[in-house]
């Protein structure tokens, strides 16, 4: 069980903001959960909420190999 604090509300807002923004800068950025964690090195259970947040925003899409992307509409 992880011990790392989690993040105010107002923390995970920016949080999502600047993954947000990486997305945008990196367009062809494609992580899983885990592979996310360590790239910007926030514990697994907060960086899924960001991604899951950002999916359900429409930003985001989650391919059949778990890896989350920019949203691409055809």
């Amino acid at each position: 069980m992880s011990t790392e604090p989690r993040p105010s509300f107002r923390e995970f807002r920016k949080l999502v903001q600047r993954i947000r923004e990486e997305f945008d800068e990196m367009p062809g950025l494609r992580f899983t959960v885990n592979e996310a964690a360590r790239f910007w090195a926030i514990d697994e259970v907060t960086c899924a909420s960001v991604l899951m947040q950002l999916a359900a925003a429409g930003f985001l899409a989650r391919g059949t190999d778990c890896r989350f992307e920019m949203y691409r509409q055809a």
